[in-house]
């Protein structure tokens, strides 16, 4: 059983490391991908920023409201798309800093609590698993070695003590 036991247990380890190894990298495929799509909606807006500039004398707001108020629904579509882009320029950069510029707790903390599901998983898609051999990689790796181990240790001793509990309750039921 101790064989198995510890044989589990560098099984999980090594699966750990290799799995947490690869959040670095990942990390950095998806903040490329949310490059790519942060300077596509950036064009996208300049393109409406462009027609601002020749009819509203710059003002892209009143390009909004003057699509707003047009009766036509598909172009009251456009406005309100116009000004979702505006909104979201800026949470966009904000999130590329973060991954661009940001330590890699900052990282990690986006990750966790602010990614983007339908990128992620484009990201995903695309994703190469392969060894990366920076600090963050390797820090994260061992963390994740070691909390799995760790896991897997307080599951068998939280079974053994289930198990102890019963046992001893039958012994003494008899």
């Amino acid at each position: 059983m101790t064989f198995i036991n510890g044989l589990l247990q560098r099984l999980l380890f090594t699966f750990g490391v290799m799995l947490f190894m690869q959040l670095p990298q990942f990390i950095d495929h998806y903040s490329q991908q949310l490059s790519g799509y942060y300077l596509a909606q950036q064009n996208q807006l300049q393109q409406f920023q462009l027609i601002a500039d020749t009819n509203f004398n710059g003002q892209l707001d009143t390009l909004i409201a003057d699509f707003n108020a047009s009766p036509a629904p598909a172009v009251q579509q456009v406005g309100k798309q116009v000004l979702t882009l505006q909104q979201a320029l800026p949470v966009l950069a904000n999130d590329l800093a973060i991954l661009t510029e940001g330590n890699y707790i900052n990282k990690l903390t986006y990750l966790v609590t602010r990614i983007n599901t339908t990128l992620a998983e484009k990201t995903l898609s695309l994703f190469t698993p392969g060894i990366p051999l920076s600090q963050a990689a390797i820090v994260t790796g061992l963390t994740g070695g070691i909390t799995l181990n760790l896991l897997w240790l307080f599951s068998l001793k939280l079974l053994s003590l289930i198990f102890y509990h019963k046992h001893t309750q039958t012994k003494k039921s008899i």
